[in-house]
């Protein structure tokens, strides 16, 4: 946890005191006091003293509701005193805004979002002379901004870009120039970035965009220690109580679990199996789905699940998060399974929401459904459901899950923005996308874990070809993958 938490502060532009850290350590919920620390302490010094954690220790109970590490209960393979394997570091659902307007809810929303960008933005060396949209008027030559993009259009007969852009200050109109290498940048509405613009002496004139530099993650990150030989399992989109559900395929895979197939010591390594959404296939998702269905009750469709995820072995720690299909509310960040369906499923099943960071054996793991991939492909040339891992690695780069308001991704009216990327995981996970991908950017390993459910009639209509029954498989200390194909029960396929 050490390293963890200097790695957290060196990724918000802060260093902390030898003190500070020994102080957060003896705390319950070091990462979740870390976090306040950040957005609550005075902008601008580098340091982090172990005085500014012992005032925020005297304002007394933090008010996150949240949690952000917690331990599990104590197990046979998890003795009290031992390190646990499982802590749960972040969920992006906070309940809590009982009597808070809607609107008043979005505009805590869009705050936070800002400010937290901002404070991971400031201090770069490539925003230099960094100033609020206010302060940029009346000012000539180069500084910097940071700013919400709120449109983005083409003139009429130059082809130039314009850029409008929020801060908390006001807003700004900038000009990209048709053969500025900042033109090849592609803007989402309501992302968070800063920019380098020079300010012309002449009134009236716009700033011009020089650069654009999204908060990303760093390029560069510790190497892992290669020691131990713990596993996880990656799946999604199980789908169960659709008619196309892989039923013998998913066999397969729990005989695999239990050692009956080919590579018997790989199973036994495995002691995690993360499920990223879309567990059943619910009830009214797309037009006319009751053709679909194999179970039309979606608490029977519950049960289904519990009685396949109790095919897998009881010794795996299994974490599952819902998606679009499953019955939660809809909006993101959702929240866990409710009580009354969770406790459908076997004991050694947890229950969290989408999206959920946590650590496995030390490793840091960030599951997210993916609904947002509907809004973020249509809007970057290029992208597609085929290859998942670039728009994964957008995500990253705007270390944003779905900033895009108002499309095909419902964004619940919370305070604070659950779905930005905080902290920086070792392992990204997805699904939605009924493929299967990997690939890695800058240290973060990423899968868009495949599908267990065949090739439906409107999956044909929106032209989503699915590659189903693939496992990903990844050594927590190392982040080696293996990747396991069921596609055909009678044979294993394991490629590296």
């Amino acid at each position: 946890m050490r390293e963890a938490l200097v790695r957290y502060f060196e990724e918000n532009q802060r260093l902390i005191e030898a003190e500070a850290l020994s102080l957060l350590l003896t705390q319950p919920e070091p990462l979740r006091l870390s976090r306040r620390l950040l957005e609550e302490s005075e902008a601008g010094g580098p340091f982090v003293t172990r005085g500014m954690v012992e005032r925020m220790l005297a304002v007394g109970e933090l008010t996150f509701h949240a949690p952000l590490l917690v331990s599990p209960a104590p197990t046979a393979e998890a003795p009290v005193g031992s390190t646990p394997s499982f802590r749960l570091l972040s969920e992006g659902f906070a309940p809590g805004v009982a009597g808070r307007k809607p609107l008043e809810a979005y505009e805590g929303l869009f705050h936070h979002r800002y400010r937290t960008v901002q404070r991971w933005l400031k201090g770069r060396p490539d925003l230099p002379n960094l100033v609020s949209i206010k302060e940029l008027r009346g000012r000539e030559g180069t500084a910097s901004v940071v700013g919400i993009v709120r449109e983005v259009r083409i003139t009429s007969e130059k082809k130039h870009t314009l850029l409008a852009l929020d801060d908390e200050t006001g807003s700004v109109e900038l000009l990209l120039p048709r053969d500025s290498p900042a033109t090849r940048t592609t803007f989402l509405l309501d992302e968070v970035l800063g920019l380098t613009v020079s300010v012309p002496r002449e009134s009236g004139r716009l700033p011009i965009v020089r650069s654009v530099h999204r908060p990303d993650i760093p390029a560069s990150r510790p190497a892992r220690p290669s020691s131990g030989t713990t596993r996880a399992m990656f799946l999604s989109d199980l789908h169960i109580g659709s008619r196309s559900f892989l039923g013998e395929s998913w066999s397969a895979l729990a005989g695999f679990l239990r050692g009956e197939g080919p590579d018997p010591e790989v199973a036994a390594e495995i002691r995690h199996v993360v499920v990223a959404g879309d567990l059943v296939d619910g009830i009214g998702i797309y037009p006319h789905q009751e053709r679909d269905l194999a179970i039309h009750d979606i608490l029977e469709q519950y049960v289904e699940l519990g009685r396949r995820l109790a095919e897998l072995p009881a010794r795996l720690n299994v974490i599952v998060i819902p998606g679009n299909h499953d019955a939660v509310c809809p909006a993101e960040p959702q929240p866990a399974l409710p009580a009354e369906l969770a406790e459908l499923l076997p004991p050694n099943v947890r229950a969290l929401g989408n999206p959920s960071t946590f650590s496995l054996e030390g490793t840091a793991v960030s599951a997210y459904h993916g609904r947002s991939f509907d809004d973020l492909i249509p809007a970057i040339p290029g992208a597609s459901y085929a290859r998942p891992t670039e728009v994964m690695k957008g995500m990253l780069s705007m270390r944003h899950l779905a900033p895009i308001y108002g499309g095909r991704t419902p964004i619940a009216p919370l305070p604070r923005d659950g779905l930005l990327i905080d902290p920086v995981p070792d392992i990204f996970v997805t699904g939605h996308a009924h493929t299967f991908g990997a690939d890695r950017y800058r240290g973060v390993l990423l899968l868009n874990a495949s599908t267990w459910q065949a090739e439906t009639e409107y999956q044909r209509m929106r032209n989503i070809t699915p590659i189903p029954a693939r496992a990903a498989v990844v050594r927590l200390s190392d982040l080696s993958l293996t990747a396991l194909d069921f596609s055909d029960p009678g044979r294993t396929a394991v490629a590296a």
